[in-house]
């Protein structure tokens, strides 16, 4: 049974022998991955991450969960946020709830350094109460205790939680695969499984959904190694090898096979920049970051010598890739006989981007390597359906709940427990989990807020949706004075399609005819006439008289002062 505008502090108080969990993002969806779980009126929050915005969302960068919505389905003071690792869509949020609702903040080394960053950045200076974690440690809040055990991924310092509330226990997996790139990133062996499996019974299994679908164990990054070796070597010219920018495992992996093949590495991209910056301070990178080169080192090399190790392999807006291919790199090009190399795999959703990038390599001569055609060239940090298995063999959770994913991915990673194990939840649900049973008691409705792309301010879906009609049906905006004396309009339109300026002058006079025969028609209103009246009725002509023209409703503004007001 269901309930509306549940407040989890009191219903979980009320219900001291369950534990309850409240999927906010990441499920139906990549990225915004954020749960809490209740256990006794305490909260705890795994996660605070964002989601990429779509390409057709101007200006945007981000979503994020409305932390206001929230504070009033919590109704308390979260006692901690516990941060499996630092990619964007676990992490980036963070910044901006604590901006608004502060609480001590638990995460890895890594992660620690990025959310500092992010928080210089923004020029935020406040104090923030911040730990430390790592592998092997127990963080004590309230009534809860949590393991960390590391995981590996393509980020290092990355973890799964072992969450202890009173007889439950939950294992909340984070992004993870088993086979670590040895030895700077050590596996997960089915002996620390067995471990945390014979300590007693685990409650619930929440899994990340990513891979779900792939048989078989996700491979170590080593296994690219062999394949991008020999494309490396294969170059007649440069060498543009594009991934993601927080994968530090395949930036060590290509300065490893660079300095094997007494290659240069010129790198492109601020996110590159910094995860190699990360990796030379935590001595995860040693001696191979001497085969990199800076800007002024480019003008003794051969082309054949230099790999250039780049962001955008998803297509983003001002990445390394991105400039190259439009020519703004003044000290370097894309020419005929270079390659390109797409380490990574395509996210849903960038594949129209990717391939106008790709058609310009292209047309620039450059041969263009996708996964496609080298498999072995890219690995994944996601766990396959038998890392999945493992942690299900050895945990033997009641529960198995996916996260993490669309619902195609949901429900693959669904199919791998017995059928009276699974649990499937989406955005907004509240459940609560005991041995003898698990129920959905609330589906909230959630609210996200849209990060600006300059400011990074945030705001609500109506202005959103406000910029988004501006963009798409264009602008006009209204100004004029009335007093007893004269009666002066202007419009100015933003952004519609007139034939021409002589179009423009002629509508412009038709609807200034209009306003003024819309004010002599309204002069003579009982009591006088007000300016918000008079403001909305003109809102309302000229976007009429738009929609008639232009078969869209352009964004009117009017703001016409009347001094005769009384």
């Amino acid at each position: 049974m269901t309930m509306e505008n549940p407040n989890l502090s009191v219903l979980s108080a009320k219900a001291p022998d369950r534990v309850f969990m409240f999927t906010v993002g990441g499920c139906g969806e990549f990225g915004m991955n954020l749960t809490v779980y209740a256990y006794r009126g305490q909260i705890i929050i795994v996660d605070c991450g964002l989601a990429f915005a779509e390409t057709f969302e101007i200006g945007i960068d981000a979503h994020i969960p409305s932390p206001q919505v929230l504070k009033e389905v919590l109704g308390a003071q979260p006692l901690a946020y516990l941060i499996t690792h630092g990619h964007e869509d676990h992490l980036g949020a963070l910044p901006f709830f604590l901006a608004t609702w502060k609480a001590p903040v638990y995460l890895g080394p890594w992660a620690r350094e990025l959310l500092r960053d992010k928080l210089m950045q923004r020029g935020d200076t406040s104090s923030y109460e911040i730990h430390e974690v790592r592998p092997g440690d127990t963080t004590v809040l309230g009534a809860l205790r949590v393991e960390w055990i590391h995981v590996p991924h393509s980020i290092p310092h990355c973890s799964s939680l072992c969450i202890e509330a009173g007889p439950h226990r939950i294992v909340h997996t984070g992004d993870f695969k088993t086979n670590g790139y040895a030895p700077f990133d050590l596996s997960l062996e089915a002996k620390t499984l067995e471990a945390i499996g014979r300590k007693g019974p685990v409650l619930a299994l929440v899994a990340d959904s990513t891979n779900a679908a792939t048989p078989g164990f996700c491979p170590t990054e080593a296994v690219v190694l062999p394949e991008l070796g020999a494309v490396i070597k294969e170059a007649k010219g440069v060498t543009f090898i594009t991934t993601f920018s927080s994968n530090l495992w395949r930036i060590k992996s290509v300065l490893l096979l660079a300095k094997e093949q007494s290659k240069r590495v010129f790198v492109l991209g601020a996110g590159m920049r910094k995860s190699i910056e990360l990796g030379v301070k935590f001595r995860l990178l040693s001696d191979e970051v001497n085969v990199l080169v800076d800007e002024a080192g480019l003008k003794s090399l051969q082309r054949r010598e230099l790999l250039v190790l780049c962001s955008g392999c998803q297509g983003e807006y001002r990445s390394g890739l991105r400039r190259l291919v439009g020519d703004e790199v003044n000290a370097l090009k894309i020419m005929a006989d270079d390659q390109v190399v797409f380490s990574s795999r395509v996210i849903p959703g960038n594949e129209k981007s990717i391939a106008k990038m790709v058609s310009i390599c292209h047309q620039k001569g450059a041969l263009v390597i996708t996964s496609r055609e080298r498999p072995q060239i890219h690995v994944s940090g996601h766990a396959y359906a038998e890392d999945l298995g493992l942690f299900l063999k050895h945990l033997k959770p009641r529960y198995h709940i996916p996260v993490h994913g669309t619902f195609t991915q949901l429900r693959a990673n669904q199919l791998l427990a017995a059928p009276e194990e699974r649990v499937s939840v989406t955005n907004g649900s509240i459940i609560s989990l005991r041995a003898e049973g698990c129920e959905k008691v609330a589906e909230v409705a959630l609210e996200r807020l849209f990060v600006d792309s300059w400011s990074r301010q945030t705001m609500s879906y109506d202005v959103m949706r406000e910029r988004h009609k501006i963009g798409d049906s264009g602008l006009a905006v209204v100004t004029g004075f009335i007093d007893s004396k004269r009666v002066e309009f202007d419009i100015e339109f933003v952004g519609l399609p007139f034939q021409d300026e002589g179009d423009e002058k002629r509508f412009l006079n038709v609807l200034l005819g209009r306003m003024r025969d819309l004010y002599k028609r309204l002069e003579p209103v009982p009591g006088g006439l007000s300016s918000e009246y008079f403001n909305e009725q003109t809102r309302l002509l000229i976007r009429r008289a738009l929609s008639d023209r232009f078969m869209k409703k352009p964004v009117v503004m009017s703001k016409i002062f009347l001094a005769t007001e009384h």
